[in-house]
């Protein structure tokens, strides 16, 4: 039962389904929505004070404000969709700023596992047709970078859940 409690494991639970939320609405719609985001960020806040000690917590929030400006600096240079940088910010207070090198490392490598999987189904015609109305396969050289990013906050959690 303690190890269900975890700080890890709830981190987890909370998180999934706004990741593969914001995964598949980034594929078919090339957007993630606000709605998705401020729940993500809304689960961290609620669950947040009552797992972390409260200057923990309070460092994990001023993480999302810092992610927040960057992001919106990257989007108004355009180096980055809006809901990307929206996205960056509410999933930042998930990660604990000391594994920040190795979240940025693994963000590193599912960016290219992603970007490799999303162009190679897109390339498989019988596969690329059972999902016909996705936006982002005719988004030019745009990526659904929100699959990357929810892909890596699900990764990073789950290695963290088997570290207990």
């Amino acid at each position: 039962m303690q190890n269900l409690l975890n700080p890890a494991v709830v981190l987890l639970f909370v998180a999934l389904p706004f990741c593969i939320w914001a995964a598949l609405t980034d594929l078919r719609q090339m957007k993630i929505l606000n709605v998705t985001n401020m729940g993500l960020f809304l689960c961290f806040a609620v669950v947040g004070v009552f797992l972390f000690p409260l200057d923990q917590y309070g460092l994990r929030l001023s993480q999302a404000a810092l992610m927040l400006v960057v992001g919106i600096l990257a989007t108004s240079f355009g180096f980055m969709g809006g809901g990307d940088s929206k996205f960056i910010a509410a999933m930042a207070p998930f990660i604990a700023l000391n594994d920040a090198p190795e979240f940025l490392f693994l963000l590193a490598a599912m960016s290219l596992l992603t970007v490799a999987l999303h162009r190679g189904v897109g390339a498989v015609t019988p596969l690329r047709a059972r999902l016909d109305g996705w936006k982002s396969w005719n988004a030019g050289g745009k990526f659904p970078f929100g699959v990357t990013l929810s892909s890596t906050l699900v990764l990073y959690l789950v290695m963290q859940v088997a570290k207990l």
